[in-house]
């Protein structure tokens, strides 16, 4: 316990900006934990939905059974596959428009945080050379006033000037690995919400579900896609992600 007091007493000598530089270290380290305790959750449902669906979809009353589910198990990939039930009646393309937009709607909600991991990548660096350069201007003024009589004290002053860079390095590259580990979790994400969707329209293919047949479509269901016009770029957007 002493020897930390002692570490964290002499990273603190580095000047007032290494106070900043630990706020941005508890920042890091809280979105961090968040997102990885976040996005391991929904993989790992996602993991288990997807079975689940497929075997409730081959059963006999799958669709009923399979809303049912759905309901009873709130998340990402069961109001993206409610959306595609209640409005089955609508045509292919017009259903992939609405499901899209609902996918869309959970991407933002997985990205969300990682504008800070970003900003800390490039953020984090920059107040550490910040905090370098007025050291050195520290150390030189020193120079300026008492000469070179005690060289030890200046080049000491310079070396914990550096602290600072090294300390913004260490956040920035802590948070860029992250950064890039969680980008690769959320492509893994939508890859699921790809297949449970892929699932879910092969069984109305197979099935020919239609507005005839098995589904009551009374108007309720339909929604209105004019003011939907970007609905088909938003759909490209989500597929290049």
């Amino acid at each position: 316990m002493n020897a930390l007091f002692s570490t964290f007493g002499f990273l603190l000598r580095g000047g007032p900006l290494m106070y900043i530089m630990f706020a941005l270290l508890l920042v890091a380290l809280t979105v961090i934990i968040e997102r990885f305790y976040f996005l391991h959750g929904v993989i790992r449902t996602g993991s288990v939905f997807s079975e689940e669906i497929k075997k409730i979809l081959k059963s006999d009353g799958g669709l009923e059974k399979a809303k049912s589910y759905c309901s009873e198990n709130p998340g990402i990939f069961s109001s993206l596959l409610l959306v595609g039930f209640n409005n089955i009646c609508l045509t292919k393309d017009e259903r992939d428009e609405v499901m899209t937009e609902e996918a869309m709607k959970h991407t933002r909600e997985m990205e969300r945080y990682m504008w800070v991991i970003d900003t800390l990548i490039t953020m984090a660096p920059l107040l550490g050379l910040l905090g370098t350069i007025i050291g050195i201007m520290v150390s030189f003024n020193i120079i300026s006033k008492t000469g070179v009589s005690d060289p030890t004290a200046i080049t000491g002053g310079v070396a914990l000037a550096l602290l600072n860079t090294a300390s913004g390095l260490v956040i920035a590259i802590i948070s860029l690995g992250f950064f890039n580990y969680f980008q690769n979790k959320i492509l893994s994400i939508k890859k699921q919400m790809e297949y449970v969707t892929l699932q879910f329209e092969n069984f109305i293919t197979r099935n020919d579900l239609t507005d005839k047949n098995n589904f009551n479509t009374n108007g309720k269901n339909r929604i209105n896609l004019e003011n939907r016009k970007t609905a088909s770029a938003v759909a490209g957007e989500l597929s290049r992600a």
